[in-house]
Parts: C-alpha cells; sequence; structure tokens
C-alpha cells in the first residue's frame, strides 16, 4: 500500500492525494493489516483523507476501531432501485459522506414510473431527479457524463429541491437490484 501510493504520487506529480480508499474489502483484506498503511500514509501527510468502498455496515464499523484517522467518504452503490438506507443512517451517525456511484442505475431510472412522474412535475430528466433525491438523501452522487449536454444537466440537478413526499414515493420503490458485485 505504502509502496503503490508512492508510485501513485510520483506519477501524478503530486506531493497529496485529497482522498484515498480501500477499494473493495476482497477476500485477502485484512483491516488490521491494511488500514494502518492508511494512518501512516495521512500521519505523513500523503493523504488527507481515508475513504472506504463498497463496504458493509460491519466491515466499516471495523474499519473505524482499527483507523486512528476518521473516515472522511464511504463509495457505495445507490440508487431508486438499490436501498442503502442503513449505510447512509451510518454514514449521518458518523460524520462521514456517503458516495453514491452508479446514481442512474446504468439508466434504468428512466423507466420507473414514479421517476417518470417526477421529472414532469418538476419539468426535469428522469436522471436529475435521481441526482437530486440522492442530495435531498445527504448523499454525494457521482454521475458518469459522456457529453456536455449530460454534464450540465447533471449540475442543474443541483437546484432541484425534492419535497419530503417525493422522497417517499423515491423510497417506496420495491426493488433491491445492485447493478455490480
Amino acid at each position: 500500500m505504502l509502496e503503490t501510493t508512492a508510485e501513485s504520487l510520483d506519477e501524478l506529480g503530486l506531493d497529496t492525494i485529497d482522498l484515498l480508499y480501500v477499494h473493495r474489502p476482497i477476500e485477502d483484506y485484512d483491516p488490521e493489516e491494511t488500514l494502518p498503511a492508511f494512518d501512516e500514509l495521512r500521519d505523513d501527510g500523503r493523504i488527507r483523507h481515508v475513504g472506504v468502498s463498497n463496504f458493509s455496515a460491519e466491515e466499516i464499523a471495523v474499519a473505524r476501531e482499527v483507523l486512528d484517522t476518521p473516515i472522511f467518504a464511504h463509495q457505495v452503490e445507490m440508487h431508486p432501485l438499490y436501498d442503502q438506507s442503513e449505510l447512509l443512517a451510518d454514514a449521518h451517525r458518523h460524520d462521514t459522506h456517503l458516495v453514491a456511484y452508479s446514481p442512474i442505475a446504468h439508466g434504468e431510472v428512466f423507466d420507473l414510473p414514479v421517476v417518470n412522474d417526477l421529472a414532469e412535475d418538476h419539468d426535469a430528466t428522469e436522471a436529475q431527479i435521481a441526482l437530486a433525491w440522492l442530495v435531498e438523501k445527504g448523499a454525494i452522487p457521482i454521475p458518469r457524463s459522456a457529453s456536455d449536454v449530460h454534464l450540465r444537466e447533471n449540475l442543474a440537478a443541483a437546484d432541484i429541491r425534492l419535497d419530503a413526499a417525493a422522497v417517499a414515493r423515491i423510497d417506496a420503490i420495491d426493488s433491491e437490484k445492485k447493478l455490480f458485485e
């Protein structure tokens, strides 16, 4: 971990990385071995913040016990078809940013009647409604954008305000569609 971070800093021509993630706790992941390296990197000023990605509630609890450094961000798949309310509540309790990847579920939100109705009500796109829903819930969506038009649409989602009833309508979508394993 220390060596690969040094290589990345060198390749990027940087002295410090703002946020470094433990990407996914796979089979050979050992928190007692991996996480102290993140503390060392932060103590040495090579990283500013520690993040985790795709951790379960139990895994993030262990990480908090092992790390001296607070966890700044937890990146997870989150969209209207995949409920992450447990991890979102955990993030809020621990003052951690929940970063939502795949926020429009590879375009599947375009086919959700609730999202279609809200898009029409707010003179917005379905993608903008999904992004606004995440923001209203206190998550930070990170949508992919393949064009300037989509980039501008994504940014405009920040101006959309969904009331509690609209958020509840999206929350009520009965689906547990995880797109990534």
